[in-house]
């Protein structure tokens, strides 16, 4: 039987369990009315220091910083103008 453990060091054997593909957070990403396609998110995360990996045919990075770089890339192309 397996148990997750909690930890406050980290560990190369942890596996990041926020990963993502690209494809997939360009599609939960189109909800929020400021779409990015995959291709463009790839190139956001490069720009950004995100990590991008091949699982497969997939793009996969981080959830959590995806949401961060676009966060930043959607403010840079409105201006810094926040409704």
């Amino acid at each position: 039987m397996a148990i997750t453990t909690v930890t406050t060091v980290a560990s190369p054997y942890v596996f990041d369990t926020d990963l993502v593909s690209l494809t997939e957070a360009s599609a939960l990403l189109a909800d929020t009315g400021h779409p990015a396609t995959p291709r463009t998110l790839k190139r956001w995360a490069l720009k950004h220091g995100v990590s991008v990996e091949r699982a497969g045919r997939d793009d996969i990075a981080s959830w959590s910083d995806l949401l961060e770089v676009h966060a930043e890339e959607v403010d840079r192309r409105l201006g810094g103008a926040r409704p």
